[in-house]
């Protein structure tokens, strides 16, 4: 027997298209996973985004504990050992600092000599902030200070009009001063504390308070609350701020290594 070929009517059922409510779920569906993979984007990026600034700031306290020790350090270091440090460094003493009240920013100045024969050669193992070698018998001055950037506009530590440390919002300065001569600071005080008093020469130690901040804003939902306080000096304090930047205050207590007669 042979077969009835098929009518038209059992062709258009078998080659049947979706229906327009089947359309329109199967978009639906697919913008909600579009809205979702770019939440899960927006969100990775964002992550990311607050993770690269943080460790900027990290690696930024790093360098500038690591630069401002070893400048400090340095601080009346004489190329002649046995020369007398009140005559090496009597025009210009082996440490200073200029003393300002919060917002404002205190600088610091560190001198000291360099190392070499005397004649021109640096041998490298004294430098200046900048890197620069210095040579026997060469006075060199270091002045940290907190200036903005003409380019970016933003605040940072520089060190002889170079900036070294981008975003560092504020730098207070206190002398530890020794009262007993046994070479350990008994006290901390303000820089013009120290001056007015005419005890420069019971200074044994430098204590460095920087507040450094991220390079963007971050994706935390709330501003900067935080008040910060600069060595606990009631003055000096900063904040709250109305940005969503992550701050770190950070305190720094350097010796002097070459407080000798």
């Amino acid at each position: 027997m042979t077969s009835r070929p098929a009518t038209p009517r059992s062709r258009r059922a078998g080659s049947r298209g979706v229906t327009l409510v089947e359309l329109m779920i199967a978009v639906a569906i697919g913008l909600l996973l579009v809205v979702v993979l770019a939440q899960l984007f927006l969100g990775s990026r964002q992550t990311f985004a607050t993770t690269d600034d943080v460790s900027r700031m990290q690696d930024s306290i790093r360098f500038s504990q690591i630069l401002m020790t070893r400048t400090i350090h340095l601080a009346g270091y004489k190329s002649q050992a046995n020369s007398v440090t009140a005559t090496v460094f009597k025009a210009f003493p082996a440490l200073e600092a200029v003393d300002r009240a919060a917002p404002n920013s205190d600088d610091l100045i560190v001198r000291y000599q360099g190392s070499g024969d005397g004649a021109g050669v640096a041998d490298g193992t004294v430098v200046d902030c900048l890197g620069a070698k210095v040579d026997a018998g060469q006075m060199i001055t270091n002045t940290f200070k907190i200036e903005k950037n003409l380019s970016s506009g933003r605040l940072g530590l520089t060190c002889n009009g170079a900036e070294l440390v981008p975003d560092v919002l504020n730098m207070q300065i206190m002398f530890g001063e020794d009262l007993n001569g046994d070479l350990v600071a008994d006290r901390y005080i303000t820089p013009d504390a120290v001056t007015v008093a005419g005890n420069m020469s019971n200074v044994v130690s430098v204590r460095v308070a920087l507040l450094f901040e991220t390079p963007t804003e971050t994706s935390k939902a709330v501003a900067d609350a935080t008040v910060y306080d600069m060595l606990g000096n009631n003055v000096e304090k900063l904040g709250p701020f109305a940005d969503r930047r992550i701050r770190r205050l950070v305190v720094t207590t350097i010796n002097l290594r070459n407080r000798t007669p």
